[in-house]
């Protein structure tokens, strides 16, 4: 008599070894599910609480940015903010602009302040470095992207400067503002030494308040020289939309 053995059942799969064993390449369905997911999963009042938090209290809002490997809410923040910037452009132009080049300046303001906040990203890093501060690409990101919320606003303000002293005052608080919290979310949010951080963000404030004065002395040379000018705050000036 021959005694016949049991087959075994299969051990069940790991999760390890059933990602090993899924395609390489999923369904484009799958990946527009998955974008449907994480859009829905975006919540857009968090940008205005986020906003409200970094003007009352810049310290605490960069303290709590942390590093989790999801760049979602990050871009569609600055997208928002690039299209409420190009819908203040818009709003000033009307009447002089057709609708595919509003189309363009919505689609192109919101794609350059993605890529100027990844850009600016890098530069962050560069500041942390000095500062001997964390070298953290993706905190340095979030970062600058919770400070982009002033590209709107420096658009509403060049557009509402009615005099070049106004315009001048409100674009050297803008970036005076935005160079105050760089210098908070390089100590806060990088971890760079408060000392240096203070020595290399007062050379560079100092740097700025130069530029913006040094560009007013030029524009009042081009008013009394026109041939030599600052071409488009002239054509401005020369049309009435900007006085002295």
């Amino acid at each position: 008599m021959v005694l016949k053995k049991k087959a075994r059942k299969p051990a069940p799969k790991s999760a390890a070894r059933k990602a090993k064993e899924k395609p390489a390449f999923a369904a484009p369905g799958k990946y527009f599910k998955d974008a449907q997911k994480k859009v829905r999963s975006i919540r857009v009042e968090k940008f205005i609480t986020d906003m409200v938090g970094i003007i009352l209290n810049p310290v605490k809002y960069f303290a709590g940015i942390r590093a989790d490997g999801k760049y979602e809410d990050t871009i569609v923040k600055v997208l928002i903010y690039g299209l409420i910037a190009a819908g203040i452009k818009i709003l000033f132009s009307l009447g002089s602009i057709s609708f595919l080049d509003a189309a363009a300046s919505m689609l192109l303001m919101s794609v350059y302040g993605v890529v100027i906040t990844f850009g600016l990203g890098g530069v962050m890093m560069f500041f942390s470095y000095l500062t001997k501060g964390e070298m953290q690409f993706e905190t340095a990101v979030k970062a600058v992207a919770s400070c982009i919320f002033m590209y709107p606003l420096a658009y509403a303000a060049y557009h509402l400067a009615m005099a070049y002293w106004m315009l001048l005052f409100f674009s050297l608080m803008i970036d005076l503002y935005i160079v105050f919290l760089i210098y908070t979310a390089t100590t806060h949010c990088l971890k760079g030494e408060p000392g240096i951080s203070r020595i290399i963000f007062g050379i560079f404030a100092a740097f700025v308040v130069v530029l913006h004065f040094s560009s007013a002395g030029v524009f009042y040379v081009a008013n009394k020289n026109p041939s030599i000018g600052f071409e488009h705050n002239m054509n401005r000036y020369q049309s009435g939309k900007l006085k002295l």
